[in-house]
């Protein structure tokens, strides 16, 4: 991967919500973690995304395999581990998004199968991205970059940084540290490297050899411009303000 990525994280149920806030996006991941969102929700936001031309991607727990399968049968074009922390829970997760002889996914002619009408029944081998957000993760780091099937490492930086002791503090030594861990980890291992999280107060040495940067979320940037626009509206000149007061 040569090209940079730029996404954010979806949390806002509806196609046309998707669409709208993926369309500038080169990627982004339905969030179903931390997300209060559904099987069906998570279906049309990524009928919505991939409308706007945009990769979508599921997130969630890296051992939710019957979720996984929903959601590629959807038609996600990747899935998202969660707080990877060992090379096992990565290699059985690739093992169930993958068809035999690969792995064990189950054949389930939904979405992804009837959308532009395959004939030779071969579908794109779907990404996994694995996210690294605990020590434990970055102790493991070297064995979870080499999984087969694994094409990134990400970086969760706000859990990382609760799991070092240093509660959203990215800048902090042992947070750096870590984040050179696991870039340093998926530069040997040939699999791009990740950010996510707030990454405007990210140091320029984290976000350096970053091919993968996931900022914030979709609730997140609307409130922040939802909010910038009441004060803006607060702070215009009104000429006639005075004779309106009076």
């Amino acid at each position: 991967m040569t090209d940079r990525l730029a996404g954010t994280v979806l949390t806002l149920p509806g196609a046309s919500a998707a669409e709208l806030l993926a369309a500038p996006f080169d990627v982004v991941w339905v969030d179903l973690e931390h997300g209060a969102l559904g099987r069906l929700d998570a279906q049309e936001m990524i009928l919505g995304a991939q409308a706007a031309g945009t990769a979508a991607f599921v997130r969630l727990p890296a051992d939710a395999h019957r979720l996984m399968t929903v959601a590629l049968d959807a038609g996600a074009d990747g899935v998202v581990l969660a707080d990877v922390r060992d090379p096992a829970t990565a290699a059985r997760a690739v093992s169930r998004v993958a068809h035999p002889p690969e792995g064990t996914r189950g054949w389930g002619p939904r979405r992804v199968a009837l959308r532009g009408r395959l004939k030779d029944r071969v579908l794109p081998r779907p990404a996994v991205w694995a996210q690294i957000e605990s020590v434990e993760g970055v102790a493991c780091v070297e064995q979870i970059a080499g999984v087969p099937g694994v094409d990134a490492l990400i970086v969760g930086t706000a859990d990382l940084s609760f799991s070092m002791g240093t509660p959203l503090d990215s800048c902090a030594p042992a947070m750096l540290e870590a984040m050179e861990a696991v870039r340093a980890a998926c530069a040997r291992a040939g699999v791009a490297y990740g950010l996510a999280g707030a990454l405007d107060a990210a140091p320029a040495t984290a976000v350096a050899g970053a091919a993968i940067l996931i900022h914030s979320t979709d609730a997140r940037l609307c409130a922040n411009a939802v909010d910038a626009a009441a004060v803006w509206l607060r702070t215009i000149t009104d000429p006639d303000s005075e004779a309106i007061s009076s």
